[in-house]
């Protein structure tokens, strides 16, 4: 190592290492300026201007402005058109994995069909399934298709890593002509936070999307989306 590299950089450097190796896991704290003074024998200045080359840098979040914490590796979506989950992180060669939750054909009640602007007792596949990226649970989905327009589902393949939306676009045609979605923040639910593997403190993102053909609501999806872990960008023109 260049022995002319300032003390603070470094530090930077090890701690970095570590955040890096498994020492550290995510949103984990990382120990006082104290502990690291002493522990690398360097001023706590040193220590703290280690620290906030790492916040600048993405590397930590601190929250109160004291403790410190490993900042979660984030993946992004963007909103400038319509999008699959899956294809997305496929693109940045992210493995995708899911895992399905849950499946039922259901007959809507009065609310639901309302909601999704069919008659009641209509039949609907009701799947939910747990979206993960690398190692990473993001998102729980739970997905509504009528079964007029989509008689049966392959339960095989929507276990493994393939996309929905592709899908159905190849087996029975499915091609979405607009999509609404809305977003709102949310604590988790119990069974929510232990497959999402958060604690009670992460907030989270439901999204809502009703996808149409024509003036038919065909898809309907809401998500629980960690909010520590996947963010939606809009680009403005």
């Amino acid at each position: 190592m260049r022995q002319n590299i300032p003390l603070y950089m470094k530090l930077y450097n090890e701690l970095r290492d570590l955040i890096a190796s498994p020492e550290y896991k995510e949103n984990s704290q990382l120990p006082s300026e104290r502990f690291l003074s002493s522990k690398y024998h360097v001023s706590r200045t040193t220590v703290r201007l280690a620290l906030n080359k790492l916040l600048q840098d993405g590397y930590i979040y601190t929250v109160h402005g004291n403790a410190s914490f490993v900042q979660p590796q984030v993946f992004e979506q963007p909103l400038s058109k319509f999008y699959s989950f899956t294809d997305e992180l496929k693109n940045d060669n992210i493995l995708i994995h899911n895992e399905l939750i849950d499946y039922d054909l259901v007959s809507l009640d009065r609310i639901m069909a309302q909601k999704l602007g069919h008659p009641a007792q209509s039949q609907f596949h009701k799947l939910a399934r747990l979206r993960s990226a690398q190692s990473y649970p993001l998102m729980l989905e739970t997905t509504w298709l009528p079964k007029g327009r989509f008689h049966q589902l392959d339960m095989n393949l929507l276990k493994s890593k393939g996309s929905l939306y592709e899908y159905l676009t190849r087996k029975y045609d499915f091609h979405v002509d607009h999509a609404v979605e809305t977003f709102r923040p949310i604590m988790a639910e119990r069974r929510e936070r232990e497959l999402l593997q958060i604690s009670n403190s992460i907030p989270c993102l439901l999204l809502e999307r009703y996808s149409y053909e024509g003036a038919s609501i065909t898809e309907y999806t809401y998500s629980v989306i960690r909010g520590d872990k996947y963010i939606f960008k809009v680009n403005l023109r």
